[in-house]
């Protein structure tokens, strides 16, 4: 009898020890993107995987069942997306869900006459090198900041733009935006801070791309908009000086 139960408790300890078996058939993302038209990208600061393509962005993160298209958060059916073999796998359903996506936004960007030239994936996959000469300043007179640099020829840039508030609140991804550099690899774009209006935060812009492409980072603090103007209107009356 006591033999019986320690080989039971050997075969329940050897069940708790063995790895989950994968839930039914997964696709590697950078496939699906490639097969969809979708513009891939890795997304360093939020561990993410960004896809683009005329009028979506979805953004996809590893072990995660919520997924972002544009503004809004879906929960996604099936199990979440993980990480193996320099790769994002991702169940059926999800799958299921990126075609129509893909789908929605072409038939749009048909019925709008818009034309939609997204370059292949396993092309981006080709570049390699570096962003360099990050430039990183707040616009005067506006709720803006400018960015500039140098990224590989014809490369696509991701820029996230991160809101550290307070010591007390966790960072706050302000926002989001796709381009391309030129063919001498420059780029440069004006984006809001909304709606990260709080002055005295510290702002960190990261500039990403391709798995080839090194990312780079830069910090400032928000100051007023019009910092560097002395307004009458804001100072105090000679009255109750």
């Amino acid at each position: 009898m006591k033999r019986l139960a320690t080989g039971a408790a050997i075969l329940a300890a050897l069940l708790a020890a063995a790895p989950p078996a994968m839930a039914g058939h997964e696709t590697p993302l950078a496939k699906v993107a490639a097969d969809l038209g979708f513009q891939y990208s890795y997304l360093g600061p939020e561990d993410a995987v960004s896809l683009t393509k005329s009028g979506v962005t979805v953004v996809i993160r590893p072990g995660e069942s919520l997924f972002d298209v544009n503004d809004r958060t879906e929960a996604m059916d099936g199990s979440p997306p993980r990480f193996s073999r320099s790769d994002i796998y991702i169940s059926d359903a999800l799958l299921r869900r990126l075609r129509q996506i893909s789908a929605h936004y072409t038939s749009l960007a048909a019925d709008h006459q818009i034309t939609v030239t997204t370059a292949a994936p396993s092309g981006y996959g080709e570049i390699s090198g570096a962003i360099t000469g990050l430039t990183f300043a707040q616009a005067p007179g506006k709720q803006e900041v400018s960015v500039g640099g140098k990224a590989p020829a014809n490369a696509p840039v991701t820029l996230t733009l991160i809101a550290t508030l307070s010591n007390e609140l966790p960072d706050v991804v302000l926002s989001r935006h796709e381009l391309l550099a030129d063919v001498d690899g420059t780029f440069k774009t004006d984006i809001s801070i909304a709606p990260g209006y709080y002055r005295g935060g510290i702002l960190t812009l990261v500039a990403s791309s391709v798995a080839g492409v090194s990312p780079a980072k830069a910090h400032l603090v928000m100051k007023a908009p019009n910092w560097s103007v002395s307004v009458p209107n804001d100072q105090e009356p000679r009255s109750i000086r």
